[in-house]
């Protein structure tokens, strides 16, 4: 049995469904450190404690970095998949803990958003501290090609890098409207934050001459942020209220039914790392569009499953759109596509092959 430790920052609902699942496999003796709760921002979107059905521990937090010294080297013999690159003292220290040790361990990591920048020195320093790190992992799991981009800025090689993004664990039943019910209305859902990184404001733009064309459409928006106020405002002078409906936050099974009713999911966002979201549409079925700024779109496979449009273009999404209107009848099996990614459809399946692919570390180092 494999011994393994996964570094979280906190408790997710969807990477929980993925601990289960390893679990389940009967293949790995897991346990998970998380270096805090949940705080009040994410609580507010949605976000709950969903700690069932795996082995956990929460690192003191009074003394955070002694704590997670500590735990490194207690659980040096382990294999260690630590969440993030950068993503605080806590993943730095065990990962450097983890180099020093000779341990095996995999760093698990979305790429930074491309439009921060980081000044010169603290570029120079990241790369002098990370290349060791990344260079001497086990493996690399890389949610989306951005990330995979990413760690070979560090020198990772191909052979190290394996696609792992986020995934659920597939509803039993997703309670969705039959398609009669909805008397020839088209629904599109919007979820996410209601801030600039997500585009919402593209695409009301984009969906603006669609209303007027097609008085069947129908946008629901499911979150909340900071231009809240100012998109209600938009919609407001516009007459748009009886068509574009703004839902607030939703628990994530509010949100997953919820979905699963549209007839399509629309996620324009200006930068994703992954967008979960994406996961859970083309779970129920329900086809997607999605900006070429979303880690996502590695499951998107033209005109079968969606669209993938260009970041900010508000007459390409309204044209991705408009194409979706022409031949959305028929909505696609509920899977995920074969493609460059994975063939996985949701957390049981991911699990299997993070399984697969640490017995082959395991055997590799054995």
């Amino acid at each position: 049995m494999i011994k393994l430790v996964f570094w979280m920052n906190m408790p997710s609902f969807y990477q929980a469904d993925l601990f289960r699942a390893l679990n389940r496999t009967g293949q790995l003796d897991l346990k998970v450190i998380f270096t805090g709760k949940i705080p009040g921002d994410r609580t507010g979107l949605g976000w709950q404690d969903d700690l069932d059905g795996f082995e956990y521990e929460f690192l003191n937090e009074h003394h955070l970095i002694v704590d997670a010294f500590r735990k490194s080297r207690e659980y040096r013999d382990h294999i260690h998949i630590v969440n993030g690159l950068w993503a605080g003292r806590v993943t730095k220290t065990a990962l450097v803990t983890l180099l020093l040790s000779r341990s095996q361990y995999f760093i698990y990591s979305e790429a930074p958003d491309p439009r921060d920048t980081v000044p010169f020195f603290k570029h120079k320093m990241m790369m002098a501290i990370g290349k060791p790190i990344v260079q001497n992992a086990a493996g690399l799991l890389s949610i989306s090609h951005f990330a995979a981009a990413y760690f070979k800025s560090y020198g990772a090689d191909d052979s190290c890098i394996h696609p792992f993004g986020y995934f659920r664990s597939m509803p039993r039943e997703f309670g969705g409207k039959a398609r009669a019910d909805k008397k020839g209305r088209v629904e599109v859902v919007f979820v996410g934050q209601l801030v600039h990184r997500k585009g919402v404001d593209v695409l009301l733009s984009a969906m603006e001459p669609l209303l007027a064309e097609n008085g069947a459409l129908y946008l629901q928006l499911i979150g909340s942020g900071d231009m809240e106020n100012g998109l209600r405002g938009w919609v407001e002078e516009r007459g748009l209220s009886s068509r574009i409906s703004f839902k607030g936050t939703m628990k994530s099974q509010q949100v997953i039914g919820r979905i699963s009713e549209a007839d399509l999911l629309v996620l324009p966002s200006r930068w994703d790392g992954w967008g979960l979201v994406v996961n859970e549409a083309l779970m129920a079925g329900v086809p997607v569009i999605v900006s070429d700024m979303c880690g996502a779109s590695d499951l998107v496979k033209k005109g079968e499953n969606g669209f993938v449009f260009n970041s900010e273009d508000v007459l390409d999404l309204r044209t991705k759109l408009a194409d979706f209107l022409t031949a959305h009848a028929v909505r696609i099996p509920p899977a995920f596509p074969r493609g460059s990614f994975t063939d996985v459809k949701d957390a049981d399946a991911a699990a299997q092959l993070l399984v697969e692919i640490l017995r082959g570390i395991h055997h590799r180092f054995s």
